[in-house]
């Protein structure tokens, strides 16, 4: 059976299509108080466009470190893909340090008005999911550190990566909507 006809991928493909309904929501939501408000964002509210461009670059990266991993593995690279899976670790924490940042040191907060509500939401959900990818990834290098994948045995890899991709591209919507067209 073709690894992506397995039940596993399918079933992440699925779950990706539900959370992209998710986020649609959410980012219908963001333009259509955007549409209906007369000052987009509230005066008093400025932000790090030069950090989080910089963030999202880090995010980027670690698409790219899990690609590498995944390439790793299927060459029979054990140890190339445990430093990728790490790396690809690293950079979702420190994405998640400098959000983290931002958020605490953002000028406005969620209850001060629609544009503040909307930002943390999105955000937070996308932090959410972010640090459930970096938990799967978590358990996919314990895997790997014991040897559990082999070029012809990394399903759990690919379904992971797959995640993992699709949180790193919902960033750079949630970034251009945020950040880039405001």
């Amino acid at each position: 059976m073709e690894p992506r006809q397995t039940p596993l991928y399918l079933g992440m493909a699925l779950f990706i299509v539900s959370e992209t309904f998710l986020f649609g929501s959410l980012f219908w939501t963001y333009f259509y108080l955007r549409a209906k408000t007369l000052v987009w964002p509230p005066e008093g509210v400025h932000l790090e466009v030069a950090l989080m461009s910089a963030n999202t670059l880090i995010l980027l990266a670690s698409s790219a470190t899990m690609e590498r991993a995944l390439a790793s593995i299927k060459r029979g690279d054990k140890g190339g893909l445990v430093r990728a899976l790490s790396a690809t670790i690293l950079l979702g924490s420190a994405f998640l340090a400098i959000k983290a940042f931002d958020w605490f040191t953002a000028p406005f907060r969620p209850w001060d008005h629609a544009y503040g509500s909307i930002y943390f939401t999105l955000t937070g959900f996308h932090a959410i999911h972010l640090l459930i990818g970096m938990l799967v990834l978590g358990a996919l290098l314990f895997r790997a550190r014991r040897g559990l994948f082999s070029p012809g045995r990394c399903l759990p890899l690919e379904v992971g990566g797959l995640y993992w991709h699709f949180v790193d591209g919902v960033w750079v919507f949630v970034f251009l909507s945020l950040f880039v067209v405001r």
